[in-house]
């Protein structure tokens, strides 16, 4: 996966609360940090994200999105 975000963080998916139209997705970074994120289920469920993936969060301006290898 190459994308042009450069504040890439790699982590473990912690929590996963699906929703209807939206899903929050809240990442561990090694060290403990974590960061939450709002995505479309459709998005989760497309990339079969799960407790304990790992994941990427890329930074870009205000917003926080997920990638998954």
């Amino acid at each position: 996966m190459e994308v042009s975000s450069r504040n890439q963080l790699k982590g473990t998916i912690k929590m996963l609360k699906k929703g209807p139209i939206n899903s929050e997705v809240t990442v561990v970074l090694p060290g403990g940090i974590e960061i939450v994120s709002v995505i479309t289920t459709y998005s989760a469920e497309k990339m079969n994200l799960k407790e304990g993936s790992e994941v990427y969060a890329l930074i870009k301006a205000s917003e926080v999105v997920i990638g998954k290898d």
